[in-house]
């Protein structure tokens, strides 16, 4: 049994200060030590495994560890999640590997070994850059992503590409910038650039583009092993250091603040779409130049089996980014040497409705739990109906965008819900198949209210003015609303667009809606020229 001696005159000064016993003095003295042992345990603890994890580096993982883990938060795009996976395992293994020196690499005699950078291709919204950010979750080195248009030529305006490489570091561990880029030669890092295709040299250019090819070329530097200073040698941090270093002849000093690009993996993505000569429609051209060619993949292309001017079917789904080589990247822009130095090309498939669906339903980080867990913050339960995902998910594929459309479609469904519902005595809600088509209507019945009364209370609460409906003109809104298929709140708004003008016109009291005022999308705008009209005269 350990035994604690506890100070005398402590004892004194908190019977004195709280008016308590020995023995209660005695205890929180003993319980205090106890829980200042354990704080300091957590803390530096926790410190000291966080350096051992630092020392040791992100354990290696195998194409097939990475490939399920994004499997849990990214639908579909097998290839292009398959060979993600095969590039960051081997690459980050041969780093720790080439750093360690050991056994494993006995018997070989590779000095330089030949990155797997991945030039990846497809339709906006398809996970490209999901599956990188899920990707960095996992690795446990750091991961810049990057937008290729926030990048110029080096010596211009605006960031380099060498800035890429500094932002890395300082994603890295460690308490400074050295150890940071101790950690990165040590175990690596991941560069994604992101809308690569917007740097693509358009054929109908003429000369030099600085803010295109010459991007490209500044990256092929860094792809290529390139050493960057550390710091930005423009900033005047740095120009002083260097003074500072130069003055005091410190050797060596020059070559401590660069940073070899060597085990730094780059992936280059975009969605390689343009108005003209989009990267489809140059696969395309090159598959089926004319009828009667032979294709690539040996078959024959035959006309006459199609209307003119209509493709097939088939056409209509297939993804030609699958298809493109080296000479299709190159013709639509991106220059050879940046199309060699990244061996492995991928692509994604457009996102289809089933696609949507089962993101919505079966990744780990659904927006559909996003939404449950915002509304159970004012503790409200939330539930959503199959025939509701359904409706979201065909009209996000309407959109193009693919899985970006998801959120937008919802905010645009549940933004009334989400300002109306916190507060209110309501604590469970189902998003159902109306809720979709006529959010703002079964928003109002949800709440006990009409279309109608809730359109004259914000009338009233914006513009100051009274409105009352005659019974004429609520049929006729709602026989508007019902022929058109439309919401009536959406049927009111359009048909009273003119209203606010009675803003203008010294209204008084209550001003009554009659049917001969809708029927008339110019009434309102027309009682507010003959009413200037009339206060003009009364000036004059």
């Amino acid at each position: 049994m350990v035994q604690k001696a506890v100070p005398a005159e402590k004892i004194d000064e908190l019977m004195k200060r709280y008016d308590c016993t020995q023995e209660e003095a005695v205890q929180a003295c003993l319980e205090a030590e106890t829980a200042y042992q354990e704080s300091v345990e957590s803390v530096l603890g926790a410190t000291a495994e966080e350096k051992e994890r630092a020392r040791k580096g992100p354990a290696v993982r195998s194409p097939e560890e990475i490939k399920e883990h994004l499997d849990k938060y990214v639908i579909g795009q097998e290839v292009y999640k398959k060979r993600l996976a095969i590039a960051a395992a081997y690459h980050f293994a041969m780093v720790k590997a080439r750093y360690e020196a050991g056994e494993l690499l006995a018997g070989f005699n590779v000095k330089r070994f030949r990155k797997k950078n991945t030039l990846i291709a497809g339709p906006s919204g398809s996970g490209k850059t999901y599956c990188v950010e899920v990707l960095a979750d996992l690795l446990g080195v750091p991961v810049n992503i990057v937008d290729a248009t926030d990048y110029t030529e080096s010596g211009y305006v605006g960031k380099s590409a060498d800035d890429m490489i500094r932002e890395l570091i300082t994603l890295a561990p460690g308490e400074n910038r050295r150890e940071k880029v101790d950690y990165i030669n040590r175990f690596g890092g991941l560069i994604f650039i992101d809308e690569l295709d917007k740097k693509a040299k358009e054929g109908h250019r003429v000369g030099a583009d600085i803010s295109r090819e010459g991007f490209q070329r500044a990256v092929l530097k860094l792809i290529e092993r390139k050493s960057v200073s550390i710091n930005d040698p423009n900033s005047p941090a740095s120009q002083i250091q260097e003074l500072i270093e130069q003055q005091r002849g410190v050797k060596g000093g020059k070559k401590e603040s660069l940073i070899s690009t060597e085990n730094i993996l780059f992936i280059l993505g975009g969605s390689f779409q343009r108005p003209h000569d989009s990267m489809e429609e140059l696969v395309k051209k090159r598959l089926d130049r004319k009828s009667g060619k032979v294709r690539e993949d040996g078959s024959l292309a035959i006309s006459g089996f199609t209307s003119a001017g209509r493709e097939p079917m088939r056409d209509k789904y297939r993804n030609y980014f699958k298809d493109a080589v080296e000479d299709d990247y190159i013709r639509f822009g991106i220059i050879p040497e940046l199309v060699g130095r990244t061996p492995i090309r991928t692509y994604v498939n457009p996102l289809s409705k089933n696609d949507l669906v089962r993101i919505m339903t079966e990744t780990k980080d659904s927006i559909l739990e996003q939404y449950r867990l915002e509304f159970r913050l004012f503790d409200i339960e939330m539930e959503f109906t199959p025939e509701a995902i359904s409706i979201v998910a065909e009209k996000s594929e309407k959109r193009k965008t693919g899985a970006r459309a998801l959120v937008s479609e919802w905010e645009t469904i549940l933004t009334e819900f989400q300002f109306e519902l916190p507060g209110k005595n309501l604590k469970h809600f189902t998003v159902t198949s109306d809720i979709c088509l006529r959010p703002q209507d079964e928003l109002l019945k949800l709440l006990e209210k009409s279309p109608l009364f809730d359109f004259i209370e914000r009338f009233k609460h914006e513009h100051g003015i009274q409105l009352r409906f005659s019974d004429e003109a609520i049929q006729y809104a709602e026989n508007y609303a019902k022929e058109r298929g439309m919401q009536v709140s959406d049927a009111l708004e359009k048909l009273m667009a003119g209203a606010p003008a009675l803003n203008y016109m010294d209204i008084q009291g209550e001003f009554l809606v009659e049917p001969f005022m809708l029927e008339d999308e110019k009434y309102f705008d027309n009682l507010y020229v003959a009413w200037h009209q009339q206060q003009l005269t009364k000036r004059g």
